[in-house]
């Protein structure tokens, strides 16, 4: 073979390897854009834009979210909203432990203005759940059905202890990385949650379910008690005054001593994050700060012991002064030594729940 003919041959081999890798490197990109797509369109199927709504017995809570309903995880959060909305307060106040007509229609009137938002929003469907003072009502199912008919979707009355596990799961899961950067340790977390009637505490254990306390003190319940032996003819409790609010610490520390130290025992070795609006809103906001412990809490009580409630300036401020009684008397019967507060509520435990969608 002449060398013109060789080199041609080689020429002509060189080609056909060429060509081939390039068929093959393009069939490649194609399967992987293909894959990549396949993927895509996996994840956007995962994801539904959802409304949740946390009717809890002072406060009602919105939260619309992106969720990856596959996962049973947040993507992300679009917005929120919430309603001051007095059931506790209105039930304690009844004669016969019955919602009347007057909060029935405050709550309809409220909640649909919280619906219109989620539906604002891009929300197509809304998850109700109820909490403390539907659970004591006596006319509770009557509410829920009156309410269920004019919003047009479903509310259920949870548990207590569905309550505190929504709240636990949820810190959990939306709050691991910021729980690292905010704690900046390794020890177990428990999960602590005051609404208007009702308290919670989710201790993890290492060989067994987590220890769940559910008490019935919390903000709305505690405010009551305080009026009750003390200013039973008012409304609100403030000004408190420095002996009164020292006497509201040692009520709530005594009442945790008998009903939650027992079960709990000391929290000093562990990480405790304060879930729901009394740590987010009330104490956090009072303190401004990121974290509290014991003596900035103290602190902060008889400063405020002083303050009217104009001067406090709050829809809250009747539950803001004896907030900060009740969290630490709490903290000083459980040993507890800081708290980190997170802006999570029953509606984040509502939206990844999928048996309720």
């Amino acid at each position: 073979m002449s060398t013109g003919n060789l080199l041609e041959l080689t020429r002509s081999r060189t080609q056909i390897v060429f060509f081939a890798l390039t068929f093959l490197l393009w069939g490649c990109a194609g399967l992987s854009g293909n894959s990549n797509q396949g993927a895509e369109k996996v994840s956007q199927a995962c994801l539904v834009k959802r409304a949740a709504l946390d009717i809890g017995s002072g406060t009602s809570k919105l939260v619309v979210a992106s969720v990856n309903k596959c996962q049973r995880t947040i993507d992300h959060t679009i917005f929120e909203a919430h309603r001051a909305i007095p059931f506790k307060d209105a039930l304690q106040r009844s004669k016969d432990n019955k919602f009347n007509s007057a909060i029935q229609e405050k709550a309809y009137r409220s909640l649909v203005e919280l619906a219109l938002m989620a539906k604002s929003q891009g929300a197509k469907e809304i998850r109700a759940v109820a909490t403390s003072a539907f659970r004591t009502a006596a006319n509770a199912q009557e509410a829920k059905n009156f309410l269920e008919k004019r919003l047009g979707f479903p509310i259920r009355i949870i548990t207590q202890k569905d309550e505190a596990l929504f709240a636990y799961n949820s810190a959990l899961s939306k709050a691991k990385k910021k729980i690292k950067t905010a704690t900046k340790s390794n020890r177990p977390v428990v999960v602590w949650d005051i609404g208007g009637g009702s308290m919670q505490i989710v201790q993890p254990q290492k060989s067994h379910d987590p220890k769940i306390y559910l008490g019935k003190l919390a903000s709305v319940s505690f405010k009551n008690k305080i009026l009750e032996k003390y200013k039973s003819k008012k409304r609100s409790p403030n000004p408190l005054g420095k002996k009164l609010a020292v006497n509201s610490m040692n009520m709530a520390r005594d009442y945790a001593n008998k009903t939650a130290k027992p079960m709990l025992g000391s929290l000093k070795d562990y990480e405790v994050l304060g879930v729901g609006g009394v740590h987010y809103f009330s104490i956090r906001g009072q303190l401004q700060k990121q974290t509290y412990n014991q003596n900035n809490v103290l602190k902060t009580l008889l400063q405020r012991a002083k303050l009217t409630d104009k001067e406090i300036g709050s829809k809250y401020a009747a539950t803001d002064v004896t907030n900060l009684a009740l969290v630490l008397g709490f903290m000083q019967a459980l040993s507890i030594q800081k708290v980190t507060p997170m802006k999570i509520n029953m509606a984040h435990g509502v939206l990844t729940t999928e048996e309720l969608w």
